[in-house]
């Protein structure tokens, strides 16, 4: 029978103590109080754990991929940096989904406490969803849109979900790409702060997200691989535009009712019990 992937000394600093998002929510009339920004041009990821590996925060407007495999925690972390943006430091955020229904996602994130409908009530977030048949007009109006969402909240921080699936509703690899870059451009110009997942296959195999790598400022893998019985958790770095950034691979979990907690001073670690 298989254990945890961290060790003992990390799990117990796992359960979270109660933050300020309590009591906000709790009035829905009252807007967050604004901590500390990362200060330098950076922004804080809201991820415990996240920005002791990156310099302190991503830098400020600029797009980061989240890339992993099924099941890793990509869109839960997607989630948690706009809920703990506008809950913890008072910036309002957008869901932008190529894939499963907003409505959808957002009902299986209040199983980690993110309460996404109170925040709309506050105007510090919202949501845009495509269906396969509307991304050409995406591109061809340049996000009109998004934009348009983007300005009535005053968002600062964007999160797509996912680009693999965008990519994968043009007919061509060359369509793709062009559409790939096209987007790129446009979060450039929309100078929000963005984190985008995308499917990871593994060291040197190709997804249907293209070359992202090449196109993003920041690349984050989740790993969630498999030893004998057992799946553990690990997260790299692989690049982080404007930081010093780890080169360690760092066990993280996904925690009920909080989201991703990642160990940075942690090794990866499991240990299998065999049956007799």
């Amino acid at each position: 029978m298989a254990s945890g992937a961290v060790k003992k000394t990390a799990k117990a600093q796992a359960q979270p103590e109660s933050s300020d998002a309590e009591n906000v929510l709790e009035q829905p009339d009252v807007l967050p109080k604004k901590r500390p920004d990362a200060g330098e041009g950076r922004v804080k990821t809201g991820v415990p754990g996240l920005d002791e590996l990156i310099g302190g925060g991503f830098e400020k407007g600029s797009t980061v991929v989240v890339m992993g495999s099924a099941g890793c925690g990509k869109t839960t972390m997607l989630s948690q940096f706009l809920y703990n943006g506008a809950v913890e430091y008072g910036e309002a955020g957008v869901m932008i989904s190529f894939e499963e229904q907003p409505d959808a996602i957002l009902r299986h994130m209040k199983g980690y406490g993110f309460d996404f409908a109170a925040l709309e009530k506050q105007g510090l977030f919202s949501t845009v969803s495509y269906r396969p048949h509307e991304v050409k007009k995406l591109v061809d109006e340049g996000g009109g849109l998004i934009l348009d969402t983007i300005s009535s909240i005053g968002a600062k921080r964007l999160a797509v979900d996912s680009l693999t699936s965008y990519a994968l509703l043009f007919e061509t690899q060359y369509q793709a790409r062009e559409a790939e870059i096209t987007l790129f451009e446009l979060l450039q110009k929309w100078k929000c702060t963005t984190l985008m997942s995308a499917e990871w296959l593994g060291e040197g195999k190709k997804s249907g997200a293209g070359s992202v790598e090449y196109l993003a400022d920041g690349v984050i893998i989740m790993h969630h691989p498999r030893h004998k019985s057992l799946r553990y958790r690990a997260i790299e770095i692989l690049k982080m535009r404007g930081a010093k950034q780890s080169e360690k691979l760092c066990p993280f979990e996904l925690i009920d009712g909080f989201g991703v907690k990642i160990y940075p001073n942690e090794e990866i670690f499991y240990k299998l019990k065999e049956k007799d």
